[in-house]
Order: structure tokens, then C-alpha cells, then sequence
């Protein structure tokens, strides 16, 4: 009652039966399976298994056929174990006359082709009419990388590399290349089995030239050590570390993402900067930068006290602006002791900071200090000696 519209429950139920012994109560079980859930085509295949299980070929074979329906509901998936079901039970022609008429089918895809050829080559053991089964599905589904790749294991098996670099070359000349990747892939790993070493590195040259800018980001078109790396690895077998291999793939990303375009301009205060063209130059890996308002930065001088009137107390203009939440959290924390100003302390005695920008403030603050007084000592920015003094 509560696991009606489960289909795992009434499969577990129907193999319970099974396995007990009571055929029949199994497919009765499954016959109400059916009427709870009439979509389900995996109590189907389970249903016809049984059948066929027990020797009735033609009560399995009219489940094969519910699901075909009036082939305008077919999909790809049943004309093929329908096939595979028609060569186990009645042979190889009467699988041959139903791919026939199933590649006539609106939803017949590649899928078929592929299922039917190397049903002939491994079952049949015919690699002619499997050879012809491909360059017929050629013809309709040169567009589809998977089906080359596909053909290409195919032509393989048969050690044909001579028909394997044609199919190479005329899918490779129709196919865009966004579609292409893994076609230029699988090419570049048959050059490197079965190539010398002059087509190897032709090949992987005309790879890089053709994907250069495309959605796998290959825009270097120079060697790298990835390429050894890819030419002389076998299986699991690595010329290199783990190690090598994580810093190898780390580079390859950021060589792929050093060119990216960067569809924004970058803004600021609502200007823009730069133009696409020049943008197009800029390594980053975010689409957003930020950055600093430099127009109102002043130097900052201990000593300076504000004029009343003169302008407005920056410290009062980011309270402002500041949350509320935020000023009662600033409020609540604890006070820090620190040493404060002392009006008797020159710029010359404060400790000299570590960084070049207070560096050059502090020297900025001297010239000041010393325009005031008449006189200006002379020393060195990182040690605070005096290397000598001039008097105005």
C-alpha cells in the first residue's frame, strides 16, 4: 500500500518469488508492477528476462515489443536490447532485418549503428558487414564525435591505421572546434602508439593550432613539458611524480586562463579605464577588480591638527556612514593602552618604519619640519644616521 508507485520494492517482491521457486507468483508479481507503474521500462526488462529465463521466447518477445509501441514512442535504447533480444532468440538475419527497419525510425540515433556493428563484428564475426554498418552511419552522423571515436576503436581492433587517419581527417575537416576536442585527443594518442615520431609532433602541432582559443583554453602553441609528459606515459606508468604531475596540471591551468577575456570593463567611479582590447592582455582570475580612491590621499603627519571650519572630520564622515550594528560592535570593544603622542616628541625620535611608502612620508614630514626650523639633516632612510647637515 505504501511502496505502490516504488518499482525496487515490487523487483525485491517478484525475485522473492523467484528465488522460492514459484515462477508464477513472480510474474504475477510483475504483472501488477506494470499496472502500478506503466512508464517503468526497467520492470519491463526485468519482466522479459524472467521469461526468456524460463524458455518462453515469445512472451518475452511481446514485452519487448510493448515497449516499442507503435515505434513512434521507440527510443534508441529499445530498438537496440530488442536486437540483442532477436539474436539470442531467433538469429543473426532476424536481427539484420529488424536494424534494417530500425534505422528508418525517427528515433533511431547513432547508438544503433554503433550497437549493430559491433554486434556483427564480436557476435557475428563478420568485420565487413561491421565496417559497412559504420561508413552507412557515417553518412548521417559525421557531426558526432562520439560515433568517429567510436569507429576509430573499431578500425583499431582491425589495426587499419591507414582508413584510421583518413576517418581522422575527414571528421576533423566537418567537425567545429568546440566539437572537436576529444577527436583531436583520441588522433594524438594514435599518433603516439602507432605514429613515428615526425607525425607525432606534426599532429600535436596541428592540435594546438586548430583548439588555439577554443573552449579547452589550449592558446600556447609552444612545447611544454605536459607534452613529454603525454608521449612517453603508458597506462598507469608515469615518467614523472604525483608531485610533478599536481605542479604540471597546475601550470596548465593558469596557461589556459592567462589569455581568458574579460567580458566586463573594469570601473572605476563609474569611468572606465580600459578598453577590451587592451584588457585582453591583463592575467587575472577574477572578473572584478577593485581598486583604491587615490585622489584624496594626503600624507599623513602626526603633528597636523585640523583648523576648525577648514573642512569636514573624515572620522565623523565614516561614522556616518558606518552600520549601526557595526558602531555599537566597534563600542563594545575593549580599550587597548598603547603609548600615546607626546607633544615633546620630534619626527626625527620616533622609530623608523619598515615599509617604503611610511618611509617616504616620514621623509616628507622632515623636509617639513625642517623648512620650519631653518635647517635640514641629512641621512640615510634605512639606518637613521646622519650623514651631514646644511644649514639655511
Amino acid at each position: 500500500m505504501y511502496m505502490y508507485h516504488y518499482p525496487d520494492i515490487w523487483y525485491d517482491y517478484a525475485t522473492w518469488h523467484a528465488k522460492g521457486g514459484s515462477i508464477d507468483a513472480a510474474i504475477k508479481v510483475f504483472q501488477r508492477a506494470l499496472k502500478a507503474l506503466p512508464d517503468s521500462e526497467m520492470l519491463r526488462y526485468a519482466y522479459a528476462e524472467l521469461e526468456e529465463s524460463r524458455g518462453a521466447i515469445q512472451a518475452a518477445k511481446k514485452i519487448y515489443e510493448s515497449l516499442l509501441g507503435d515505434g513512434v514512442s521507440a527510443t534508441a535504447l529499445s530498438h537496440i536490447q530488442f536486437m540483442r533480444f532477436l539474436r539470442r532468440t531467433e538469429g543473426v538475419e532476424a536481427a539484420r532485418k529488424y536494424f534494417l527497419d530500425a534505422r528508418k525510425s525517427p528515433s533511431c540515433t547513432y547508438h544503433v549503428y554503433v550497437a549493430y556493428a559491433m554486434m556483427a563484428f564480436c557476435l557475428d564475426k563478420d568485420p565487413k558487414m561491421a565496417h559497412n554498418v559504420f561508413e552507412a552511419g557515417l553518412k548521417r552522423f559525421m557531426h558526432e564525435s562520439v560515433y568517429i571515436l567510436e569507429y576509430a576503436d573499431f578500425l583499431t581492433r582491425l589495426n587499419d591505421d591507414q582508413n584510421i587517419r583518413a576517418l581522422f581527417e575527414r571528421a576533423l575537416s566537418s567537425l567545429p572546434p568546440d566539437e572537436s576536442v576529444e577527436v583531436w585527443k583520441k588522433f594524438t594518442q594514435f599518433e603516439q602508439t602507432y605514429g613515428d615520431l615526425a607525425s607525432m609532433l606534426k599532429v600535436e602541432q596541428r592540435r594546438k593550432e586548430a583548439l588555439s582559443g577554443g573552449e579547452d583554453g589550449t592558446a600556447v602553441l609552444e612545447s611544454s613539458l605536459q607534452d613529454i609528459v603525454s608521449r612517453y606515459s603508458f597506462m598507469d606508468l608515469w615518467p614523472c611524480s604525483s608531485n610533478d604531475l599536481d605542479h604540471l596540471s597546475r601550470q596548465e591551468w593558469l596557461a589556459k586562463n592567462f589569455n581568458k577575456k574579460v567580458e566586463k570593463a573594469i570601473s572605476l567611479n563609474g569611468v572606465t579605464l580600459l578598453d577590451k582590447t587592451s584588457m585582453a592582455s591583463i592575467s587575472t582570475t577574477t572578473t572584478k577588480i577593485v581598486y583604491p580612491d587615490t585622489s584624496k590621499m594626503v600624507i599623513y603627519d602626526p603633528k597636523h591638527t585640523p583648523v576648525a571650519g577648514s573642512g569636514t572630520n573624515a572620522f565623523d564622515e565614516i561614522l556616518k556612514a558606518t552600520p549601526p550594528a557595526l558602531v555599537a560592535f566597534l563600542a563594545n570593544l575593549p580599550a587597548v593602552e598603547g603609548q600615546e603622542d607626546d607633544d615633546t616628541t620630534t619626527v626625527q625620535s620616533q622609530p623608523l618604519p619598515r615599509d617604503a611608502f611610511r618611509i617616504r612620508q616620514y621623509q616628507k614630514a622632515r623636509a617639513s619640519s625642517a623648512s620650519q626650523t631653518g635647517s635640514v639633516s641629512y641621512g640615510s632612510a634605512f639606518s637613521g644616521d646622519l650623514s651631514g647637515s646644511t644649514g639655511c
